[in-house]
């Protein structure tokens, strides 16, 4: 969620009820004018422009993320695996190869290293092998709706594993 939503929703609930406030109890005193910081409003202009202002900030703070996705991008990078250059280059060309290059598998791939990068600092093994069997039938279940031939599947998909589990790998060997 975007830092600024709950500011601006709680702006707009505050508006919203400030302007049914005014109009209850002004209403039931049959007042027609409101008298604010020295300037005269009609009750009927003040509560229309505060309800209304109440119900436009409301819907902002609704719309912001669809249309203002927030990703603090500290975090996602501190954690971000790194792959060395050869490494990413060879993974790259597999997945083009197979047509794997979509968003869907970079995410998976991407959220496996994170993962495994810290359960292989935490000397989870069990971790580390679920995650890559996961990541392992994530492949296989990609190439096999892609309708690649039965006996490379289990080549490629060992390949893609090794080539991403090669960093954890170097770091626990030194």
């Amino acid at each position: 969620m975007h830092p600024i939503v709950p500011i601006i929703m709680a702006l707009g609930v505050i508006l919203f009820l400030v302007g049914i406030a005014v109009q209850t109890r002004f209403g039931f005193q049959h007042i027609n004018t409101i008298k604010l910081r020295g300037k005269e409003y009609k009750l009927w202009y003040f509560v229309a422009t505060t309800v209304i202002a109440g119900v436009a900030l409301i819907m902002l703070s609704v719309l912001i993320p669809k249309y203002f996705p927030y990703q603090p991008e500290s975090a996602f990078n501190a954690s971000q695996p790194v792959l060395s250059s050869n490494l990413k280059y060879e993974l790259d060309s597999i997945l083009s190869s197979m047509d794997l290059n979509n968003d869907n598998m970079m995410n998976a791939i991407n959220r496996f290293q994170m993962e495994y990068q810290e359960a292989s600092q935490r000397s989870e093994n069990n971790t580390m092998d679920l995650l890559v069997l996961e990541m392992a039938y994530r492949i296989r279940t990609e190439l096999h709706n892609r309708n690649h031939p039965e006996n490379q599947i289990e080549r490629e998909v060992e390949r893609i594993i090794g080539i991403l589990k090669q960093p954890a790998n170097q770091r626990n060997g030194k």
